[in-house]
């Protein structure tokens, strides 16, 4: 899996902050861990871990600038801590946050509250906020978003997805010697459950296994055609790509896996995407399909000052307060210019999102494949009760001459072109890149 990369953290790294260091777990991912009669709260303790749970849920649903539907969210976080009985939920908001503080108080008293309690309902609720920008993560998650982002192995599941249907999504690429390629996962494998928890999410579903321990084990059940598979994975680190290019006749493809950054020129996108340029201009192509497909983001800015001269990349808008101009990098606009198509997916996010958005306005890209994940913003990060990170965002990104936001934060391509099949995975075809390809002629 590559989960979501966040700008805000590339950005953070980027100003000489340092990755957390992280401890090691208490428990294994996804065991019970509750408190025995033994183990007594205070009630300043339960105060904290109730006051902790109710801000997140008015982080997601009042004041991050993507809120989600309260009703799926408080359910979530009742269910994650293991909460099962009927709630009398209202539509007052004040009410609904009383009633989660009393499900946490009933489970003090009945010494069922999990130990992870913040983490489990913090995580919980990001899933079902219906936001790619909103979750909870633990120290060694965190840790392990700063690894992505460094281009560095990381323990995930390795697979990267885009949208069947609604609810449906299935594998659009595996990571060499990732978990998933090594349990005999497929290309195109439509993805049913998650140590038994359906798979309605996307990457959301398999975030909380970002940075478990080596060894961890998940149970993930997948459908190929109309068989169904249960396959165990074992996690350990792995390095997901970062940057590929090739040549298709007069055509050259650069994919853009993650947008890593890192002083080691061979983790650094930017860097590695300046090679691929070179070795395209050697080989004579006259136009390029970027491919952002699956890329969930990272740090943006060099790859894009790398094709645009523009010093404004874009803008971030908050709610309330000052618009803020996103300039360019200190990074040399690629002298050879080129018409550019670039594909996209649902597993487009984030700070991918944010090039694909540039290089329209900038460069008159033009945009194929199908609607990007939404993650068009800029989040905050805030430090919960229990070595708990809360993500959410507060901040729009806007385009540069009419500082617009995009309808539900993300791209809309203007040529919409289906994902590929099974079929076609199995075939070795890839008919988003053939219309991208066509886009040329247009």
């Amino acid at each position: 899996m590559r989960s979501l990369a966040l700008v805000l953290l590339a950005t953070c790294w980027a100003c000489g902050a340092k990755p957390p260091t992280v401890d090691e777990p208490d428990h294994e991912v996804g065991a019970p861990a509750t408190r025995g009669s033994a183990e007594p709260m205070l009630a300043t303790e339960s105060k904290a871990i109730s006051d902790a749970i109710v801000h997140v849920y008015e982080a997601l649903t009042v004041k991050t600038v993507a809120p989600g539907d309260p009703a799926p969210i408080r359910e979530a976080a009742v269910f994650s801590l293991g909460w099962t009985a009927p709630i009398p939920w209202t539509t007052d908001p004040e009410k609904d946050r009383g009633l989660l503080r009393g499900v946490v108080r009933a489970l003090v008293q009945s010494h069922k509250l999990p130990k992870d309690a913040v983490l489990r309902a913090a995580r919980a609720m990001g899933v079902w906020s219906g936001d790619l920008q909103t979750y909870g993560v633990d120290p060694p998650g965190f840790a392990a978003l700063f690894g992505l982002i460094g281009g560095q192995a990381t323990t995930q599941v390795g697979m990267t997805y885009h949208k069947l249907d609604a609810t449906q999504w299935a594998v659009s690429d595996l990571v060499i010697g990732g978990a998933a390629a090594r349990a005999g996962v497929a290309r195109g494998d439509v993805l049913v459950s998650i140590d038994g928890q359906q798979v309605a999410h996307g990457w959301k579903d398999f975030q909380y296994l970002l940075g478990a321990r080596t060894g961890t084990s998940a149970t993930l059940v997948v459908r190929h055609g109309t068989t169904e598979r249960s396959l165990v994975l074992s996690l350990s680190p792995v390095a997901a790509p970062i940057v590929e290019s090739k040549t298709i006749g007069s055509v050259g493809y650069l994919r853009v896996w993650t947008c890593t950054h890192s002083d080691n020129a061979k983790l650094d996108a930017a860097a590695l995407a300046q090679k691929a340029l070179g070795e395209l201009d050697r080989k004579g192509a006259k136009k390029l399909v970027l491919d952002l497909r699956g890329n969930a983001g990272g740090f943006p800015f060099d790859l894009v000052s790398l094709f645009t001269e523009v010093e404004t990349l874009m803008y971030a808008l908050p709610d309330h307060g000052d618009e803020q101009a996103v300039a360019r990098t200190k990074i040399a606009a690629w002298k050879t210019k080129r018409p550019i198509v670039i594909l996209v997916d649902e597993g487009t996010a984030s700070g991918a999102e944010m090039i694909a958005l540039a290089l329209r306005e900038h460069v008159a890209a033009v945009i194929v494949g199908k609607p990007t994940a939404g993650g068009l913003t800029f989040p905050t990060t805030e430090q919960l009760i229990g070595n708990v990170t809360l993500s959410y965002p507060t901040t729009r990104v806007a385009t540069v001459k009419d500082k617009q936001v995009q309808p539900g934060n993300r791209i809309v391509p203007e040529i919409d072109a289906a994902n590929p099949t099974a079929e076609d995975y199995a075939a070795h075809r890839d008919p988003q890149l053939d219309a991208a390809i066509a886009a040329f002629k247009k």
